[in-house]
């Protein structure tokens, strides 16, 4: 069984505690238990038994169904595993290839996969993923159409009147063309100097082309902060053979970026802050090592600077300029007490470094739509309003 959807009913579980009788979550509990001991068919009795209370006939979580038919796969019983995976789609199992490739996968159907049952449910999802991606590309037509046509408005000195507030530019670097975005705010005016914040976003060693073809880009939580804030959001693109880890270019062109943004808007000079998210918080470090007067102050979301040692001046992070980074205490990506513990290392040296913590939220804390991005834009308006 695909470990995401064991993990997902377990998530489910933990956070509808308080929602549900005693007997139903108790129920569900033991179901669970039983598939992680592999005693299927005492699953298949927790399910059906849960399923038969009130609370089971209302269930609309689409894991719970898909983790009932997997003990009842397991179990013998296709008639149960058919009708609970039916409903699991129903409820939006599967939008997306890969997904589907896992439920085919799954060693709990694999008797089925010659009934009629299992063929009809399957070109059920098939047909949902073709909608689904035909929803996906023209939503994406509409957001490239959308950046281009924005970057030609600011070229042409004319104001946005879309609601779309994001442009999309490029810089040549060695025959090659590098893009960047900016996140335009609503009260922009060009009659008033606007602070402005790049971001280096993570991901960079594991990305092989420049992605900002996706609309869902524009989600990115620093972009609400921008609006919030009413400041530029600089966003430059990297990927595994150009970003902000190997290769210096990618570093220097942050510094041709910014200047581009000065000529094509009015940006107040003296309050420019740099930072990113785990590969780009990381990278924060070396430009906060540098010397250089185009940023005033630096944040690094989940970063480790132990990635970047060769790169990175601990000394020279004392001139003034605050860096503020932090780190989730339960990161499965870079271990706290390894970020923890170069800071304490090197911060009678580096003065400016101010180490933060949260308890928890994994390596993209600031993801969570409200405590996480909370904290993130604190942290954001502390260092334009210094």
């Amino acid at each position: 069984m695909p470990k995401i959807y064991v993990l997902s009913l377990a998530l489910y579980l933990f956070t509808t505690q308080s929602f549900k009788s005693q007997n139903y979550e108790q129920l569900l509990n033991e179901a669970q238990s039983s598939i992680q001991s592999k005693k299927y068919c005492d699953a298949l009795s927790q399910f059906k038994k849960a399923m038969a209370t009130s609370e089971g006939i209302a269930e609309k979580n689409k894991f719970v169904f898909y983790t009932a038919a997997v003990s009842a796969g397991y179990c013998n019983d296709t008639d149960s595993a058919m009708n609970w995976l039916s409903q699991a789609q129903e409820k939006g199992l599967v939008t997306k290839a890969e997904e589907l490739q896992y439920i085919e996968s799954d060693s709990a159907f694999v008797k089925l996969h010659n009934s009629a049952e299992w063929i009809a449910v399957v070109g059920r999802m098939k047909a949902n993923i073709t909608i689904r991606k035909e929803a996906e590309d023209q939503l994406n037509r509409v957001w490239n159409a959308s950046i281009i046509k924005n970057a030609q408005t600011i070229k042409d000195k004319k104001n946005l009147e879309s609601d779309s507030r994001f442009a999309l530019f490029f810089i040549t670097v060695k025959d090659m063309k590098v893009p960047y975005l900016v996140y335009i705010p609503k009260q922009y005016t060009d009659k008033t100097p606007i602070k402005a914040v790049v971001y280096l976003h993570g991901g960079v060693v594991n990305t092989e082309k420049f992605s900002y073809e996706n609309y869902q880009l524009q989600n990115e939580p620093i972009f609400s902060i921008g609006e919030d804030l009413n400041a530029i959001i600089i966003y430059p693109l990297g990927k595994k053979d150009f970003g902000w880890v190997n290769q210096q270019e990618a570093f220097d062109n942050i510094f041709t970026i910014v200047d581009q943004v000065k000529k094509d808007f009015k940006i107040d000079k003296k309050n420019i802050i740099l930072g990113g998210m785990s590969n780009g918080g990381t990278a924060t470090f070396y430009f906060a090592s540098q010397n250089q007067k185009v940023f005033k102050s630096f944040y690094a979301i989940s970063a480790d600077p132990n990635v970047l040692l060769t790169k990175i001046d601990f000394d020279k992070i004392a001139q003034g300029k605050k860096l503020i980074s932090i780190n989730a205490k339960d990161d499965s990506v870079y271990g706290f007490s390894g970020v923890e513990n170069i800071y304490l290392k090197n911060k009678s040296v580096s003065k400016d470094w101010e180490f933060r913590s949260v308890n928890e939220g994994d390596h993209g804390f600031i993801y969570d739509g409200v405590k996480g991005l909370k904290i993130f834009e604190s942290v954001i308006k502390e260092l334009l309003a210094q």
